[in-house]
């Protein structure tokens, strides 16, 4: 495992992009303020405003954060977007590493804790977060400023979408054959020395869709790992609507993708996601299915390794991990409720299959122990 020096990374930057969302930007700003990072860390918020006619360069030149916050306001052309904003966001951070979240989201004060965590494990890593939405509802800002609480916020409507892939498949996204399709910058860090390496963002994506996982791509073909951490949490402040006039920035920007990178096959699968026919969960599944395929991981019978992990014996299941996870196709069971398996497992290189789950309901379980194993370990 690629660990770096315990004081490797000091310091984050969250960039946030903001266009017309006054509102919703103040309330994001607001929750940052409860951000509970260990004593080693620091951080800065870098808005930048892709030329907002709302007030938002106001709001930001009174706002009275408790931390260190930055803005610039872009003046609005035919080339503005996010992709061009979040690149000037990454181009004025200061830190060692960038954590992108959107304007219209409340973060959960261990949202950065959880994300440095991860990448304390490898200094080569893509850390996703989780991004549930909220129902239609107004939030109490008088509490917010005070403390972050759930009564302060509607329920949640929408759990994030990816959780049902990672049940179906494995939490080690860091096995999904399409990993670099899960990068959707509402919730994601990058090392920004890595974000730099690649160029940042295409700016030549424009409108809704894709300029995310097109980067996505790019950091996976650089040779960076992949992780989903839930704990990493935000939530939407509403939930999101694909209008027509999205989904029809969506297909050009599908086709633009796989121009740019020859029309490589795992690129143009991607395009399962648009039928009508098909719910996004099934859509998903077929795409990693036929990721998988694509590069040579077809169905076949497999011989699985079981590691299981509770409270008592966690401590132990990580030492033995990296050695069963070389000797062959390993699933792990971590029903432990302290462990820190999920980013073991996710930073760990293996040629096997290595999958991951973490406290399965009953049926679940039925079905990952119906896989075909060796042994239980």
């Amino acid at each position: 495992m690629n660990r770096p020096p315990e004081e490797a990374l000091v310091k984050i930057s969250v960039v946030i992009p903001a266009y017309n969302s006054r509102a919703g930007l103040e309330l994001c700003l607001l929750t940052l303020a409860h951000t509970q990072l260990p004593a080693q860390h620091s951080f800065e918020v870098v808005v930048i405003d892709d030329g907002s006619d709302d007030g938002t360069a106001a709001m930001l030149a009174s706002y009275p954060a408790p931390y260190e916050l930055s803005w610039e306001t872009l003046p609005r052309t035919p080339s503005s977007g996010r992709s061009a904003a979040r690149n000037a966001g990454i181009h004025r951070a200061s830190g060692d590493l960038v954590l992108m979240v959107d304007a219209d989201q409340v973060v959960t004060p261990r949202l950065l804790a959880e994300h440095a965590r991860y990448h304390e494990l490898s200094t080569a890593l893509v850390v996703i977060g989780r991004r549930d939405e909220l129902a239609p509802g107004p939030l109490d800002r008088d509490l917010l400023a005070r403390r972050f609480t759930q009564q302060a916020l509607p329920p949640v409507r929408t759990p994030d979408s990816r959780e049902a892939v990672y049940e179906h498949f494995s939490a080690n996204l860091n096995n999904l054959a399409g990993r670099w399709h899960h990068l959707y910058s509402c919730n994601a860090s990058v090392r920004r020395e890595h974000l730099l390496s690649v160029g940042g963002f295409d700016e030549s994506f424009r409108g809704w869709g894709f300029e995310d996982t097109e980067l996505g791509y790019r950091l996976h073909q650089h040779g960076l790992a992949f992780a989903y951490n839930p704990a990493a949490l935000v939530y939407h402040q509403h939930e999101q609507q694909v209008t027509a006039r999205m989904f029809a920035e969506w297909r050009r920007n599908l086709r633009r993708f796989a121009v740019k990178h020859g029309n490589a096959p795992e690129i143009v699968a991607q395009s399962v996601l648009g039928r009508p026919e098909i719910t996004w969960e099934h859509g998903m599944q077929r795409f990693e299915y036929a990721a998988r395929a694509l590069a040579g991981r077809l169905p076949q019978p497999l011989t699985y390794q079981l590691l299981e992990a509770g409270d008592a014996t966690a401590a132990a299941a990580l030492t033995r991990l990296p050695n069963l996870a070389a000797a062959g196709n390993l699933v792990v069971i971590d029903d432990s409720t302290g462990a820190d398996l999920a980013g073991a497992v996710q930073c760990l290189p293996t040629p096997h299959e290595l999958l991951y789950f973490s406290r399965p309901c009953a049926r679940q379980r039925t079905r990952i122990l119906a896989l075909s194993y060796g042994g239980n370990t």
